[in-house]
């Protein structure tokens, strides 16, 4: 037991020690965690010695370095729609959710003498049995958090186990400073890291129809769950017509909702004439789809930093969402984008109408932009994640 007790060999004094790091993070069954799990897995490449990653459904995540050894657990959640009935569902889940975290906590034991740090990336909130296995290994931890304060029934009482993890964690990296505030982590002021941002591919996600030339075309992209506020702006797409019939609108991603929302826009259109079109989960295509909207609209519940802004402010299209988590520090009412109070159907038409409106549409995309080009660079992003690591 002593060899599995021992101290970690990682000596923060020494800045020419590359790090060996554990990324554990949790077997979502939705598609967009393993999108922002790759790019989590580029900005550790260069900084560090050696990167583990423990999770399911490890197919899913882009892995371009011979430095990443992965540990896959062999379990994958599921949408609670997709197998029937829902009662057996929902037991099956609860099983899937336990088993997969004494899973990642054996392979945690297995890498022991392979790592020195272990960063739980949207692992949350269901990697407390990992937490403790990497406290009694000795090992550093890290969450980064993605998160905003819980809204939901559910989410409130799930976030009850929140001090505990907090006050076992050696180090905490909120995405945004916006986070420290909305979910009490002053008091954990010790522990607090610099922000752990990713980055834009401004090569990738660049301009390619100018705002002027697109028609006027609003989207949803993201998770068709009920946090995200899909069904509100499935409601107010009425609304938006009834103001301006020459709107087009446009739905992407996949999610507990997806027949909903094609079942109402259904009737939407058949009872209004509205163009909606509905494309399921966006991959590659991201940007081209981004470049042809001339709104895009997040009316989010709860959301910590959701990196959709950014795709779409580096293509130049202006964005419409709810001021929760860290989106007040990247969008600036009227300067980077649009915010709205709340996100009912009617404030969300009413935000539509006004951002379709504007008469300085052009320069706040403009500056949007320059935004993304200036803060959430890949350069950005490696000198963020080295000082978090080096700081724990």
């Amino acid at each position: 037991m002593e060899e599995v007790f021992s101290k970690s060999n990682y000596n923060t004094t020494n800045n020419n020690i590359k790090p060996r790091v554990a990324v554990v993070s949790f077997p979502w069954a939705s598609y967009v965690p393993y999108k922002f799990l790759s790019d989590v897995l580029k900005i550790l490449e260069p900084i560090c010695e050696k990167i583990v990653l423990i999770d399911g459904n490890t197919e899913r995540v882009n892995i371009a370095s011979k430095k990443v050894k992965v540990r896959d657990i062999g379990v994958g959640m599921h949408y609670l729609k997709d197998i029937k009935p829902k009662f057996y569902s929902a037991i099956l889940w609860t099983v899937k959710c336990i088993l997969s975290q004494v899973k990642i906590s054996l392979e945690l034991i297995r890498v022991r003498k392979d790592i020195d740090v272990v960063i739980f990336y949207m692992a949350y909130p269901y990697y407390l049995l990992p937490l403790i296995t990497s406290k009694i290994l000795r090992k550093k931890t890290v969450e980064v958090v993605t998160r905003s304060k819980s809204k939901s029934f559910l989410s409130k009482i799930i976030s009850l186990q929140d001090p505990l993890l907090f006050s076992l964690l050696d180090g905490i990296s909120p995405e945004s400073k916006s986070l420290i505030k909305e979910l009490g982590l002053e008091k954990y002021k010790g522990k607090l890291l610099p922000e752990g941002a990713r980055f834009v591919d401004v090569t990738r996600y660049t301009i390619k129809k100018k705002l002027s030339e697109r028609e006027n075309i609003v989207g949803f992209i993201g998770r068709l769950r009920k946090e995200k506020g899909v069904m509100e702006f499935v409601r107010a797409i009425p609304i938006v017509a009834s103001e301006n019939k020459n709107v087009k609108f446009l739905i992407g991603g996949d999610g507990d909702l997806l027949n909903w929302v094609k079942n109402e826009c259904k009737k939407i259109r058949n009872e209004y004439k509205i163009n909606i079109t509905i494309v399921g989960w966006i991959g590659k295509e991201l940007p081209e789809y981004l470049n042809e909207l001339k709104l895009l609209v997040l009316p989010t519940y709860e959301d910590a930093f959701p990196t959709i802004i950014l795709e779409a402010m580096a293509c130049g299209t202006p964005v419409l969402a709810t001021p929760v988590g860290a989106i007040p520090d990247i969008i600036k009412d009227g300067e980077t984008g649009f915010i709205m109070k709340d996100n009912s159907p009617e404030c969300i038409a009413e935000n539509v109408i006004r951002a379709l409106n504007h008469s300085d549409i052009e320069s706040i995309a403009e500056n949007g932009r320059k935004l993304v080009e200036q803060k959430f660079t890949y350069e950005g992003a490696i000198e963020r994640w080295s000082n978090i690591i080096k700081l724990v």
